[in-house]
């Protein structure tokens, strides 16, 4: 009983020094997003600028990159959570959105709502869902039609992207795109978002994170396996498809806003998992958190680094999952199937 208790106290405070040190961290980024690209302008300037507000040139970097720190920030935290209930769904912690052709189809369906379409802030968001959906409905049943492998879901998934690309590539071509604007938006250039889309974005992320988070009892149990959760009373169909939608709707809205950004759905829930273990009510909000500062990393990188020319956002991010995604390949123990 005392060991439980120390061990129940071990654990509150890993917990807390973690989320304190998540707080420090972003609040950090935050100064240096800020400032990345700029050489004019050093660090203690941009705190003493946001405090007292008379500074020109820390007001004017505020106005410029603050809408692009917040997108980068929801849709790495969108992302990372996306990847969460994907691998919740298929018990597989290699799953990913854009592994599995999700964040593709919703990258193509706000691409046709912007070309094909009306421009609305509302279309773009609500193909870019429908189509990310059905999408993964296809793969999720060809990967179950004769027998459970979740594992098949990424070899299914990479096909049906590749697919999506093409597609995609092909919509720009008959629309006279010009292939370095195309190029951009699919790595997930950032570039300087409207006020509209900051809005958006930063409204559908949290809405969908705390509609994860709402689910995170439900995810803890699907772990169990089917059967199990059956046996719990949990409707393990009905909610695969809740935590479905909610995953696509992240997903969906990160895409319309950094492209296919890919493996950071799997990156972020793989260290939270490591630093908190596989508790759900754990593993979203962390994953969250993570997903954000690893994409606003990036950005901060990219624009550091590529002075005067940036480097897209999803490049970087793509570079260093991919390499973490390689390295998880080649331990076939980690695989849930």
């Amino acid at each position: 009983m005392l060991a439980d208790t120390r061990m129940d106290k071990k654990k509150a405070a890993t917990t807390a020094i973690v989320y304190t040190a998540c707080i420090v961290i972003t609040l950090i980024l935050l100064v240096v997003s800020i400032a990345a690209g700029s050489k004019d302008v050093s660090f203690f300037q941009i705190v003493k600028g946001l405090f007292t507000g008379d500074d020109l040139t820390v007001n004017t970097l505020i106005r410029v990159n603050m809408p692009r720190t917040l997108v980068a920030f929801f849709c790495g935290a969108a992302l990372a959570v996306s990847g969460v209930l994907f691998q919740s769904v298929t018990r597989n912690k290699l799953a990913d959105p854009a592994i599995i052709g999700v964040s593709s189809a919703g990258f193509m369906g706000g691409l046709i709502a912007t070309v094909y379409l009306p421009a609305s802030i509302v279309l773009s968001p609500l193909l870019a869902v429908i189509f990310g959906m059905s999408v993964f409905a296809l793969v999720f049943w060809l990967s179950y039609a004769r027998e459970e492998s979740s594992s098949r879901i990424l070899a299914l998934g990479a096909a049906v992207n590749a697919v999506l690309m093409v597609v995609i590539l092909t919509i720009a071509v008959m629309q006279n795109f010009a292939a370095t604007n195309v190029i951009l938006s699919l790595v997930g250039s950032l570039a300087v978002p409207k006020q509209d889309v900051v809005i958006a974005t930063v409204a559908l992320s949290i809405a969908g994170v705390f509609a994860a988070v709402l689910l995170a009892g439900k995810c803890n149990v699907l772990t169990l396996g089917d059967k199990i959760s059956s046996s719990l009373g949990i409707n393990v169909l009905q909610t695969k498809i809740i935590l479905i939608v909610v995953a696509v709707f992240l997903a969906a809205t990160a895409a319309t806003n950094v492209g296919i950004t890919a493996f950071l759905g799997l990156l972020a829930p793989l260290i939270a998992r490591k630093v908190l273990g596989g508790n759900h009510y754990n593993l979203i909000p962390l994953s969250a958190v993570l997903g954000g500062l690893i994409l606003l990393s990036a950005d901060c990188f990219g624009r550091a680094l590529g002075t005067p020319v940036t480097i897209p956002v999803g490049i970087i991010a793509t570079v260093v999952g991919g390499i973490v995604f390689i390295m998880l390949l080649r331990r076939s123990y980690y695989y849930a199937d």
